[in-house]
């Protein structure tokens, strides 16, 4: 096994996993690379889009994580991005890209989800990623 990947493996383990991909590093999801580029991602987009939905969801597309605020309210993260309803869900049904939050455990409409939050980041804050920076 290569030092890089003995690093990697370590790292993850350790829970000090990189916020990036390298370039010459394997996809974490390669299953999910086709499909984010019909939806309209680049290639050279998918490979950070790729440790998100590994880091988010570790690739799995039925992953459901809830959130408890410290102000009561309760909200979840649906699918491979794991895209917040609460933050979310209006704008997505406005584009009619779900009608419902469930609906993001499909592949097809958390990824589209995942391209239309990335298209607004980047026309308004000028970050296509900043909707998954880890504080």
């Amino acid at each position: 096994m290569s030092k890089r990947i003995i690093g990697f493996v370590l790292a993850v383990a350790l829970g000090f996993a990189p916020t990036a991909v390298d370039a010459d590093t394997q996809l974490l999801c390669p299953q999910w690379q086709r499909l984010a580029q019909r939806v309209g991602f680049t290639q050279s987009q998918y490979r950070q889009l790729d440790y998100i939905i590994w880091r988010e969801s570790r690739c799995a597309p039925k992953a459901v994580n809830t959130n408890f605020h410290h102000d009561g309210r309760v909200t979840k993260d649906w699918g491979l991005t794991q895209v917040n309803d609460f933050s979310w869900i209006t704008f997505l049904r406005n584009r009619k890209i779900v009608t419902k939050s469930s609906e993001l455990l499909s592949p097809v409409k958390n990824l589209k989800a995942a391209k239309a939050l990335f298209d607004y980041s980047q026309d308004r804050h000028g970050d296509p990623w900043l909707q998954w920076r880890k504080k």
